[in-house]
């Protein structure tokens, strides 16, 4: 369930920071109105004493925005290899008693029914009834869809660990010139991360 954090997310940057504040780095279906909500769940309150202060302060809320992202992603390539192993399992526990209607079963509804499984919480858990009969329960297929998708996954990791690291030398950095603000801001972004944000102001 999305959450606003503030009632209006909006962050009235320095204008001689515009250029260099004002540019979220947005891909695919992000939203202007997605980060805003993000950035003032960390910022506000916080009162960035200078310039400085408030280019940290971006720094911090864009190296959050990419580990959620890579989460996002992480959650999106893991789902899809369970889709695969389902639309597999299901070809090779199709009933082989007409080989007519069994070919065209593993050519065509195989994989609408899988894709069915992943969209459909009514019919994931007939689907997963079926195979768990057939000694494939749902534990099965998540664990060989982190097999399939090990080195996808494994590189994601890395990325989110690396994101971390850097997040946790910026507020380091951060710490040596403003004490308060470095713990304001990792008190602030801490929990945020693992936030929903809603995708309009109010």
């Amino acid at each position: 369930m999305t959450q606003a954090l503030v009632k209006n997310p909006f962050i009235k940057f320095p204008d001689c920071l515009a250029e260099f504040l004002d540019d979220p780095p947005l891909v695919g279906d992000e939203t202007r109105e997605s980060y805003n909500s993000f950035f003032a769940a960390i910022v506000v309150g916080l009162k960035p004493d200078d310039s400085i202060d408030w280019l940290y302060c971006k720094d911090v809320v864009d190296l959050f925005w990419q580990i959620r992202r890579e989460r996002t992603i992480l959650a999106s390539v893991v789902k899809l290899h369970q889709t695969e192993v389902v639309r597999d399992l299901l070809k090779a526990a199709a009933d082989t008693s007409n080989a007519l209607e069994s070919a065209v079963y593993r050519i065509f509804d195989a994989s609408d029914d899988a894709q069915r499984w992943a969209s459909d919480p009514a019919v994931r858990k007939e689907i997963d009834a079926r195979l768990s009969a057939k000694g494939h329960p749902p534990t099965a297929v998540l664990a060989e869809a982190y097999k399939r998708g090990a080195s996808d996954i494994d590189a994601i990791d890395k990325r989110i660990a690396w994101y971390e690291a850097r997040r946790t030398e910026i507020i380091r950095e951060i710490e040596r010139r403003n004490v308060r603000l470095a713990r304001d801001l990792d008190i602030a972004s801490s929990p945020v991360i693992d936030g929903e944000f809603s995708e309009a102001a109010e």
